[in-house]
């Protein structure tokens, strides 16, 4: 359900030469991604220099080498000219330890992102610097429990490799800077003793949106849940609304929900609901604002309401019609689902001039995870569960790292179901619904299935009344 196939280049010609030697010559290799040596006007080329026996890489020289950038595991250069450059290697010399190498290697990174080291030589000690002075055997000593660490502002790690018996390594250098932190701090919302957590999104940014980048913006503040709706709260905020003591502000849902998409005896509250529908979703939101208003003394209005403008209650099928017509109040401050362009900014989020590109992973800066060059990521399954680390079921939410505006598993997971109806409508399913960032059967890469849901980029599309164990949703509530 709709098209993952991003368009053309706009016609654009191979125009642009990239030329690499070796120093000294036949020392080691440099292949590039994509292959060919000339490219159209900003392709942005991977660069993998790999040395021969007895040299190691040791840093880029020629007339462009300062155009070489660190993108987590990668470094790259973009076309916007022809470029020269030399890869220069070490040779090491007899009885050598290997120099330590990184990941990530450098660059621009989230603050508080550790670094692993790691050297070719088995059973050698890793010795640390990060203010940039020269490492000696009284440094840091390296191990799992003490990784360095990039701190705001950036970090220059400096790595040396010993071992008895052995000359010491070459000293080995990177360099981190760190995007600015996202300056808002959660707001925790509380109903009955269940905590949920929500992130405001300034007004006015300008930021890529789709997967041909377009530029868009959202002229008011909003705010947008830092985890998928746990099943946690969706079952106390449905108990709460369907109880008989309601009378006739007593709520009805379709499904009652699922924690997560299998099944367990002893489920795991924190799993996100699943098996609800779109309407199921809209509905609950009401009940949440109206659960929320009786326990905190406030007064916002419910989003969903129906042509009499009263809170859509009900999501049976009987009431079907009304829920998907439902008219979201351009007033109200209740919880309710984001709009695909508020799930979008959140995602590709990096500092609020940088974006995310269209083809990663929420959270993923190392590299794409979709073509038209290989997927060439590093760290998605840091941030994110989906086919290749899930075994196929859905995961407790915020087990992963957050994206850079503290949001969770905005990829991978489950689906994420948005207010928005999607471009492609089925006569037989009829309303099709945005859902967004993949689930944990979702796969990287081409020619795999459908590689293209993980991507921030991407609008899938769900019936209104599809009760899947791979859907969720998060919340968004207007400032």
């Amino acid at each position: 359900m709709g098209n993952g196939k991003r368009g053309g280049n706009g016609g654009n010609t191979a125009d642009y030469s990239l030329n690499v030697t070796i120093d000294p010559e036949g020392a080691g290799v440099v292949s590039l991604t994509p292959d060919g040596g000339t490219y159209p006007k900003n392709t942005e080329v991977t660069l993998r220099p790999v040395a021969g026996e007895g040299y190691e890489f040791s840093g880029w020289d020629g007339p462009n080498k300062n155009e070489v950038m660190v993108k987590g595991d990668r470094r790259v250069i973009v076309m916007n000219g022809h470029k020269q450059l030399v890869a220069s290697f070490t040779e090491l010399k007899p009885n050598q330890v290997a120099a330590p190498t990184a990941s990530p290697l450098g660059g621009k990174v989230v603050v508080g992102t550790e670094i692993t080291l790691t050297t070719t030589t088995d059973g050698a000690t890793i010795y640390y610097t990060v203010n940039g002075s020269e490492p000696t055997t009284g440094s840091m000593v390296y191990s799992d429990t003490q990784k360095p660490v990039v701190t705001e502002g950036g970090v220059i790690l400096k790595a040396l490799a010993v071992k008895e018996g052995m000359l010491a390594s070459n000293i080995a250098t990177f360099v981190y800077s760190t995007y600015p932190v996202q300056s808002t701090e959660p707001i925790a919302h509380v109903v009955n003793g269940v905590e949920f957590r929500m992130r405001q999104a300034p007004a006015g940014l300008i930021f890529p949106f789709g997967m041909f980048d377009t530029e868009t913006t959202i002229d008011y503040a909003y705010w947008i849940g830092d985890t998928e709706v746990t099943y946690k709260l969706w079952s106390e905020v449905y108990n709460w609304a369907t109880a008989e003591a309601r009378g006739n502000a007593r709520y009805y849902f379709n499904n009652n929900g699922h924690p997560g998409s299998y099944y367990d005896p002893d489920p795991d509250l924190t799993q996100p609901v699943t098996t609800i529908s779109w309407r199921d979703a809209i509905v609950w939101c009401n009940a949440l604002t109206e659960y929320y208003n009786a326990e905190h003394g406030t007064n916002w209005a419910c989003v969903y309401i129906d042509s009499e403008e009263k809170p859509i209650r009900d999501s049976r099928d009987a009431n079907a019609g009304v829920c998907d017509n439902a008219t979201p109040s351009t007033t109200a401050k209740g919880f309710r689902l984001p709009a695909s362009k508020e799930w979008e900014l959140a995602a590709r989020y990096i500092d609020g001039s940088n974006w995310l590109p269209w083809n990663h992973a929420s959270g993923d800066l190392s590299g794409s995870c979709y073509p038209p060059e290989a997927a060439t990521t590093t760290q998605i399954g840091d941030y994110v569960w989906y086919a290749e680390n899930s075994g196929g079921q859905t995961q407790p939410v915020a087990k992963k790292k957050s994206n850079p505006f503290g949001l969770f598993d905005m990829s991978g997971n489950v689906w994420e179901l948005c207010f928005d109806q999607h471009w492609f409508q089925d006569e037989e399913i009829g309303i099709m619904r945005v859902a967004r960032g993949g689930d944990v059967g979702s796969s990287i890469g081409a020619p795999l299935i459908a590689p293209y849901n993980l991507l921030v980029s991407y609008e899938n599309g769900v019936g209104s009344n599809h009760a899947i164990a791979f859907y969720g949703f998060r919340l968004a509530r207007t400032d």
